[in-house]
Parts: structure tokens; C-alpha cells; sequence
């Protein structure tokens, strides 16, 4: 109906104006009203033009050329070219706006813009409104209506983009080289939404949005996301629900009765010199700045590694002196508190106390301040905590235990320099012992006399000599000699029978020689240790 409405407009205006509109009324056929023709389809056909174009030419060249200044539009089957073409053309300055089909192959419908390169090209836009647009200087009130711009596409590289207030020549702020072939500009609202919804379990893979890039410049993007000046940014943001396997972005998984779900899953096929699944990168490493961060447990199959490259440090000297800076660390077994916004153990944990750690080593702690979500990912609070570099405190606990080794060395060749000694006065002992045995035998029977190995033997506190003296015999002596014969210490013996007690601090350390002796006279003599 309303295209029957247009003709029957074309043909009044026409009609009205007469020959000074170049429209030829001897092709016109017109049919006896009402009598209807193509009622089979139903219509109430009142006007008809024979086969062929109509014409308006409304400014311009009589031959409607594609000038700056030309303004016509053709109905119907004009030639064009080498081809027919079967449609409509709006010619406005050095801009057409055609809709139809052409007889070259193939032959498909068109809607096609048509412009001249130059600088008066404009844009072709898409608008909506409840009016034909602003009022015009001196109009009709009854004119004027509210647009809003739904899309442009530029003249230049036929860039296409959606969304109010577009600016034609720098529509992203970038140029006509750089802007993107379709583009979508918004305003406080959600720009773009894709929802795709499959029910059958065997269905192949689902993807809400695949994108596939390929190139062979310097850098190439998949995705490239910007989100800038608001209290809080995310880039890309992602939430996997899934019953079987789910992936999605920005850490966020829901594990509903899944088999697996991934919040983020990056991949490589490690062709290029260097490779990384998930690559992230922090303004800094001070304040609350993270290249990634995890709420929760991190795992690995692999290693994990930590720059160390002498080339990239300088002021390098030795941890020392350590012992005692980790002698006032406190080992220590705990468990967390709950706490809102942390995902944290619930078993027993082994560790230190930040804050303790921080007033010996405050380089291996970090102050950090983290948002509180909400459900919908809103930032409700922070909460603040310390963490320890538990990576750097091996280089600490290395050093200590190096330090023990040195000192554990010291103190072996100390020991074995002492026993060296020892061997020396034993062997020069033993050389010595059987004068002394020859002493023994020469000074009377000692069947009468009875002295026994000092218990315990070695000891390093004290030690019992028991002894026995012949019955006419009351008084007596055991006296400490050293391997080299030196006098230590004398106890005398008051009684015929009994036991006397040594103490290592009053003959010291090493072996010695302790005699029974009566009148200055040596009985018998055993030897014993002194740790």
C-alpha cells in the first residue's frame, strides 16, 4: 500500500509541475478507476507505468551526470555501464543512495552508497525519531521531530559504526587510518550483548563471541580492552558456571557441580621465542600494585621462577651475620580467621607473623589493601593486611645455615686438634707405664690394697673412686697426676674402706693418671677421662 501511495504521489507531483520536469506522460497508461487490476494479489491498483524508468531531475545536467551540484532520482530500469540496473537512485551532490538489483553477476539485491571521494561526501546515516528532525529555519511547526543517530558509515574506508553523537572524522578519538571497521560509540549504556542459549547436551562446542586474528606485523591483538576513569576499572570480565567445563575471565568461578570451571584459561603453541598462556603487567611493584593476583590457592605442574639475573642488579654483597636476626624469628602454627573478600585456608597452616617479621626483615613484608566485592562485582570495602615474601627469606635461611656450617667446622677441627693431643700424651703414657708398673712391683705387695675404675668413665661432671687400704694401713692418698707426671690434686684417705668423689672442675678437661699413694709411695694407678 505504501508503495502504491508513492507512485501515486510521484505521478501528482509530476503531473503538476509538467514539462518543466523533464517526465514524459506518453508512456503512461492509465487505468479506468475503480476497476482493479492484480486483484488476485490483492490490490486496489488505481495507477500504473508501463515498463521502463521514471525521472526526476531537479538540478544539474540534462543527462543526470554524477556532479557536485546534480540532484535527480530514477525509478525503474535504467542501463548502467554494461549492466541493467532495476531500482531506485537518489542523487544528491556528488552522493547516491541506491536500492535494487544489477544484471551483473551475481545478481543480488543491493543497498549501495555512492559517493564522489571528495571533500563534500558525507556519511551515510542510519537514523530513528517520531519526525523528520529538528525544525528548519522558518518551517512547520508540525515538521519537527526527535532523532537519535543509530549508525554511520564514513566515506573513507567504508567504516561503519553505531551509536549516538559519533563524530564523522575522528569517531574514536584515532584517524581515518587507524579507526576500526566497524565500531560501536555508546553512552552509559551496555554496548554490546550477545546471548546464545543451546540446550542439547550433544551439541558441538558454544561460543558467545570466536574471534580469529591473523597477521604478519609486529603485534597482533585478539582482544584489545580499555576500561579508564572510573573508581574502578576491569578491563575484561568474565563469570563460568558450568555443570561439566567452563571458562571465562577475570578470575571469577562458580563451581556448580562442575567436573572443571576456569575462570581463565590462556593458551600457547610455543612457536615464538617467547610464549605465555597469561601475561600480566603491573605499573609497579610498590603499593597495592599486582601483575596478578589470586585469591585463593595458585597451582602449578611446572616451576615457578623469579628473576635473578646478575646483569640486572647491582650493590650485590653477602648475607651475614644472619643467625641471630633468625634467632628472633618466631616459628609458629595457626589458622586463619574468616574473613570477607578472602579466600583463605581452612587447615593448619605453618608460617610467621607479618608483623614480627616485618621488625626483623620489614624488605620481606608488603602492606597491601584489597576491594571487597559485592555479588554483582561492586566494590562495597577494603581490607587491609600484611603478606611476606616468603621467596626471599630462603636467600636468609641459606646464609644461617651456612654460618652454622663454618662454625660446626671450627669446632670439629678444635675437637680433633684435641684429640690429637690426647693421642700424644697416651702414647707418651704408654711409653711411660711400664716404669711405673716396675715402681708398683718394687715398692711392696699391694694384694692387701684395692682401688677401682673411676664410674663413670670419661664424665664430664664428676666421677666415684672406690677404694681399700691394707688393715694396719688408716691413712693414705689418691692423687691426680697428668700424662706428663704433673701433680694435679691430692685426697687424702682417712678411713681403711671407702669412696671419694671427683669433680671435673677441679681437674679439668683431658685424661689423667690417678694413683693410690701411701708415704709418697705409688701402689696402683688407673687412668681415667675428662670430658
Amino acid at each position: 500500500m505504501k508503495k502504491v501511495l508513492l507512485f501515486a504521489s510521484l505521478f501528482t507531483i509530476t503531473f503538476s509541475f509538467g514539462q518543466s520536469n523533464s517526465l514524459s506522460q506518453n508512456n503512461i497508461t492509465a487505468v479506468p478507476f475503480p476497476t482493479p487490476l492484480g486483484s488476485s494479489l490483492g490490490l486496489d491498483e488505481i495507477f500504473r507505468f508501463q515498463a521502463g524508468a521514471v525521472t526526476q531531475l531537479s538540478g544539474g545536467t540534462s543527462d543526470f551526470t554524477f556532479g557536485n551540484t546534480d540532484e535527480w532520482f530514477s525509478l525503474g530500469k535504467v542501463p548502467a555501464g554494461g549492466q541493467t540496473f532495476y531500482g531506485s537512485r537518489f542523487q544528491f551532490k556528488g552522493s547516491a543512495l541506491v536500492t535494487g538489483y544489477t544484471s551483473a553477476s551475481p545478481a543480488k539485491p543491493r543497498i549501495q552508497w555512492i559517493h564522489n571521494g571528495g571533500t563534500t561526501a558525507k556519511p551515510l546515516e542510519f537514523i530513528v525519531g517520531n519526525g523528520f528532525g529538528s525544525l528548519p529555519s522558518g518551517g512547520n511547526p508540525g515538521t519537527q521531530g526527535t532523532t537519535k543517530l543509530v549508525a554511520i558509515m564514513t566515506p573513507n574506508g567504508a567504516n561503519t559504526y553505531f551509536g549516538e553523537n559519533v563524530d564523522e572524522v575522528f569517531p574514536f578519538g584515532d584517524n581515518n587510518v587507524t579507526s576500526p571497521k566497524v565500531g560501536i560509540f555508546t553512552k552509559g549504556q551496555l554496548g554490546l550483548s550477545i546471548n546464545n542459549f543451546n540446550g542439547s547436551l550433544i551439541a558441538p562446542e558454544i561460543f558467545g563471541a570466536k574471534i580469529r586474528v591473523r597477521h604478519v606485523s609486529d603485534f597482533g591483538y585478539g582482544i584489545f580492552s580499555e576500561c579508564s576513569d572510573g573508581g574502578m576499572s576491569t578491563g575484561v570480565y568474565g563469570k563460568a558456571i558450568g555443570r561439566d567445563v567452563s571458562t571465562g575471565v577475570h578470575g571469577i568461578s562458580i563451581n556448580s557441580n562442575a567436573s572443571a570451571s576456569y575462570g581463565v584459561k590462556g593458551e600457547t603453541d610455543a612457536t615464538a621465542s617467547f610464549n605465555a598462556g597469561i601475561y600480566g603487567i603491573a605499573a609497579s611493584t610498590t603499593g597495592n600494585n599486582f601483575a596478578g593476583y589470586f585469591n585463593g590457592n595458585i597451582m602449578t605442574t611446572a616451576g615457578t621462577f623469579l628473576i635473578s639475573d646478575a646483569k640486572l642488579k647491582n650493590e650485590i654483597s653477602n648475607e651475614i651475620n644472619v643467625l641471630e636476626k633468625i634467632s628472633l624469628l618466631r616459628p609458629v602454627t595457626y589458622n586463619f580467621n574468616k574473613t570477607d573478600g578472602l579466600v583463605l585456608p581452612e587447615i593448619n597452616q605453618h608460617g610467621f607473623i607479618s608483623q614480627e617479621m616485618a621488625e626483623v626483615f620489614p624488605e620481606l613484608t608488603k602492606d597491601v589493601t584489597q576491594p571487597v566485592f559485592d555479588e554483582d562485582g561492586k566494590i562495597v570495602s577494603d581490607i587491609s593486611y600484611k603478606a611476606i615474601n616468603y621467596t626471599g627469606l630462603i636467600s636468609v635461611l641459606t646464609a644461617g645455615i651456612q654460618e652454622l656450617n663454618t662454625e660446626l667446622v671450627e669446632e670439629i677441627k678444635s675437637v680433633r686438634e684435641e684429640l690429637s693431643s690426647v693421642k700424644d700424651e697416651l702414647a707418651e703414657y704408654k711409653a711411660n707405664d711400664k716404669i711405673r708398673e716396675s715402681l708398683v712391683q718394687a715398692s711392696r705387695e699391694v694384694s692387701d690394697y684395692s682401688m677401682e675404675q673411676n664410674t663413670p668413665n670419661p664424665f664430664n661432671d664428676r666421677t666415684v673412686i672406690r677404694y681399700q687400704l691394707a688393715s694396719e694401713v688408716n691413712q693414705a692418698s689418691i692423687t691426680i697426676f697428668n700424662l706428663n707426671g704433673g701433680f694435679v690434686k691430692d685426697y687424702p684417705l682417712e678411713e681403711n674402706k671407702g669412696e671419694i668423689t671427683i669433680l671435673a672442675s677441679e681437674v679439668g678437661k683431658g685424661m689423667f693418671i690417678y694413683s693410690l699413694t701411701r708415704n709418697g709411695q705409688e701402689i696402683m694407678s688407673k687412668r681415667m677421662i675428662v670430658r
